[in-house]
């Protein structure tokens, strides 16, 4: 009898960790259960959806052929329960299921404000598929849009609900957008771009008080003491793992599910991958590192060798409102500092500089040659034969040091 893999989550995580194990030879016989209706979908194109530019179908990241291999799915279903003694997982159904080994990859929800919304209609968050097909239900004529939120998931509800007409607002608590990803240069050129398509942005500002009139949200205050007219509110904040079912289950948690370099949890037989995941003090919301405990984690459940995971500076590569957004290293070290601003061209450039290594990388409106900085910070690789052209890319370096060479 096959040795039964219950994976609890049905998002991007155990979209890519299905991916590893279904493409090769493997002992299980798998549950997924996921408590939305729709399963294993990208949540990096659920802007494109909103925006009228993607359909819902285009956002499959399991092919039919991979839910037919003899997996189960449980999709539209809650947990109630994991029994790490017993190997058990109890559904809000009744469902008793045993397993031999269980991968918790139930995610993150949106970071909330602390706010009174209840009762408030037109209060929403953007995180997943329902919540896109609720927004494209909304008459979008002459109403207004806020968005809480200048990281890329709110940045990419403020270009999707633009799209759909709304007049769209977006307020951010920090003083430039993408502060993450970004410096304060890059993160200004951003928003410059972005105001272009009509979004207006308040930085360095949040939300203090909603206003309703019969229970329709009429307005906003600020904390700057102003206040915005508006029909609509969506949170689109920091993402919090899931923790709750691993919490409760007696398995060690901080902010995420605490796992080692092999993504065990402290419960035996017990896994955990992608957003609801804590290694050391870092948590998990790019692909890439989601990406790679997909590999370590197949390779454990198949008894394939494998490296460990290992944290990593993974560089950001994103388009939003069709601005292409590459960063890589350390951008706020100190170090001699490259900058290009070609504002009629939309583009901005940085490079950091530590000697002859390159430590930094921003690029906004233009990320060709991102992955070769990436490599060059990646390898501390000595860049001082590329240095007249560098920040022009690998092609002009290479030809600079070519014609250097034959003169």
């Amino acid at each position: 009898m096959r040795q039964k893999l219950i994976i609890v989550g049905a998002g991007m995580a155990a979209a890519y960790l299905l991916q590893e194990l279904l493409e090769q030879e493997h002992p299980w016989q798998i549950t997924l259960i996921g408590d939305e209706p729709d399963v294993c979908y990208n949540r990096v194109m659920l802007s494109g959806v909103l925006a009228g530019e993607t359909a819902d179908s285009d956002l499959q990241m399991l092919p039919a052929r991979h839910l037919q291999q003899g997996m189960q799915l449980l999709a539209n279903t809650r947990v109630r329960a994991v029994n790490t003694r017993e190997q058990t997982v109890l559904t809000e159904g009744g469902e008793l299921l045993c397993y031999d080994k269980l991968v918790f990859a139930t995610g993150a929800t949106v970071a909330r404000p602390d706010l009174d919304v209840d009762g408030i209609e037109g209060v929403r968050v953007l995180r997943t598929l329902e919540d896109v097909r609720f927004l494209r239900n909304q008459c979008s004529n002459g109403r207004r849009a806020v968005v809480v939120g200048g990281g890329l998931l709110g940045l990419e509800a403020a270009h999707g609900l633009n799209a759909m007409g709304f007049a769209t607002s977006v307020i951010h608590r920090q003083s430039y957008l993408m502060n993450r990803q970004l410096d304060a240069e890059g993160g200004l050129h951003l928003r410059d771009k972005m105001v272009q398509s009509g979004i207006r942005f308040y930085l360095g500002n949040s939300v203090s008080a909603l206003h309703a009139n019969d229970g329709a949200l009429t307005s906003i205050d600020l904390q700057d003491g102003s206040e915005l007219s508006c029909d609509l509110l969506v949170f689109a904040t920091g993402i919090e793992p899931r923790t709750g079912l691993a919490r409760d289950a007696g398995i060690a948690c901080a902010r995420g599910i605490l796992v080692d370099e092999y993504l065990q949890t402290s419960a035996p037989n017990c896994f955990a991958l992608g957003e609801c995941s804590q290694l050391g003090s870092h948590c998990f919301g790019l692909v890439a590192p989601i990406k790679a405990q997909a590999i370590v984690l197949a390779a454990q459940l198949t008894g394939a060798a494998a490296p460990a995971f290992v944290l990593e500076d993974w560089p950001v590569q994103l388009k939003i409102s069709g601005i292409e957004i590459f960063s890589a290293g350390n951008v706020e070290s100190g170090g001699e500092q490259l900058v290009l601003h070609d504002k009629s061209a939309g583009i901005y450039r940085r490079l950091v500089l530590q000697g002859d290594r390159l430590v930094g990388a921003v690029l906004v409106g233009d990320k060709r040659d991102g992955i070769w900085y990436a490599q060059l910070i990646r390898n501390a690789a000595d860049i001082s034969r590329y240095r007249p052209g560098l920040m022009f890319g690998k092609a002009v370096s290479e030809a600079m040091q070519l014609s250097a060479i034959a003169a």
